[in-house]
């Protein structure tokens, strides 16, 4: 198992942000997943997780996902989310994405949320596109890899085109 590095602004991963949930994403066995159990401050509703905050998770879970299986930086450029249950606070939860393939441009992924035993509480189908116009070492550069892999670290480095 590895941490992967987080974009050092990120909301949803960074722990230098007090304001954000500070998520520990890992990468085991071709797998991304972040197991999360999400307080209060983000709810929607009394006791339940804002949607908003659901669908974030996922599409963190799913860039990851793109870019450890494709080495392509991909922004999302569809989605569609389906709420099965409510997402309940201060609940131990996991997030996951599986890639599903490419077609010609398109990166079509799939995410969901998930209890210990399997059952599904939200799911989100993902159509993600290559970022263009991307400085990738800049990019690379705002990651923390304080607690990655020398393995993972590598790859995130490998990303940069020769100068």
């Amino acid at each position: 198992m590895s941490k992967l590095p987080v974009y050092t602004d990120s909301f949803f991963a960074s722990k230098k942000r007090p304001d954000g949930m500070a998520l520990t994403i890992l990468y085991e066995d071709g797998v991304v997943y972040a197991n999360m159990r999400i307080d209060s401050r983000f709810e929607g509703y009394k006791g339940v997780v804002h949607g908003g905050m659901v669908f974030g998770i996922l599409d963190v879970i799913m860039w990851y996902t793109i870019l450890l299986k494709t080495r392509k930086i991909c922004m999302t450029r569809r989605t569609e989310m389906e709420f099965l249950k409510p997402v309940l606070c201060d609940t131990m939860y996991r997030a996951e994405a599986r890639l599903v393939g490419v077609e010609e441009k398109d990166v079509i992924i799939s995410a969901w949320v998930q209890d210990a035993e399997g059952e599904r509480y939200a799911e989100v189908n993902g159509v993600f596109r290559e970022a263009k116009g991307l400085d990738i070492a800049e990019f690379v550069n705002s990651f923390d890899f304080s607690d990655s892999s020398l393995e993972i670290r590598e790859f995130f480095y490998s990303l940069i085109p020769p100068a």
